[in-house]
């Protein structure tokens, strides 16, 4: 089972995020099927909270799932 890449948490993950230095960028996509150590991968409290380096930008590339109606 994987979990999240903050320390002392033990939640599952639900999205990886990668960081461009040399873009001064963070990406998030939905959790890739492998994981990645280059990456990280983590929960849902965590992406929710995470704020980016003053400067950088969040490019959030996840699916969205329609609202059933």
């Amino acid at each position: 089972m994987r979990i999240c890449a903050k320390m002392r948490c033990d939640a599952e993950p639900v999205v990886t995020v990668s960081l461009g230095y040399a873009e001064r960028e963070v990406v998030i996509v939905g959790l890739l099927t492998e994981r990645d150590r280059n990456l990280l991968d983590l929960c849902r409290e965590h992406v929710d909270r995470m704020t980016p380096p003053v400067g950088w930008t969040v490019r959030d590339e996840r699916t969205q799932v329609p609202a059933l109606t």
